[in-house]
């Protein structure tokens, strides 16, 4: 597995909800499209363990994405779809758009950091510097979309959701903890956000 070339297809995941945020692409058509993705995404998975040859010809092609685990277990793309989808579905397009983000840019950072620096381990496969790395990227897209209150709420609960979640969870977890966080301060607090 090549991690930079992992955590690009994250960012590549953050492509629809971009569109849906700066308004080239309307809710329902984000959402039948990463509906469709995912679709087609269940059926492969499900025929590549099914069939040898889909399996050998998904691994040749996503090998360099994919961590050791995945080749016998449900890939990480699958999660990451489907909080994608309730992500634009349940929360207003600003805090669908960041909680997105936190996914995309603060697993990368995590990820990206907390391998290049090593040092301190709070978990197996997570370590103080990567923790911190997610925590401060969240919190500065944050602080740029949605003001530093929110900003910090939905940093702190991002990058507590990538610490805790085991395996890929974080790709389901991080955008629908952290957009929970946000839509709730912000609803109690009265800030409202156009859907």
């Amino acid at each position: 597995m090549n991690v930079y070339l992992r955590k690009s297809w994250h960012l590549l995941g953050l492509v629809l909800p971009a569109a849906y945020y700066f308004g080239a692409l309307s809710r329902p058509t984000v959402l039948l499209i990463v509906a469709v993705i995912t679709a087609g995404a269940v059926v492969l998975e499900i025929l590549r363990f099914r069939f040898a040859v889909v399996a050998r010809a998904f691994t040749a092609v996503f090998r360099v994405l994919m961590r050791e685990e995945e080749f016998r277990r449900l890939n990480a793309t699958i999660p990451f779809l489907g909080a994608t989808f309730l992500t634009l579905l349940l929360f207003p397009r600003t805090l669908a758009f960041v909680a997105m983000a936190f996914l995309a840019l603060g697993d990368a950072a995590a990820g990206i950091v907390g391998r290049r620096l090593g040092g301190f381990r709070l978990r197996a496969d997570k370590t103080l510097a990567g923790t911190l790395a997610c925590l401060a990227v969240c919190f500065v897209v944050g602080w740029y979309f949605v003001g530093w209150k929110l900003a910090l709420v939905g940093a702190g609960v991002a990058a507590a959701a990538e610490l805790l979640s085991p395996g890929w969870f974080d790709n389901f977890s991080v955008p629908l903890a952290s957009g929970a966080a946000m839509w709730a301060v912000a609803h109690a607090t009265g800030v409202n956000f156009p859907s």
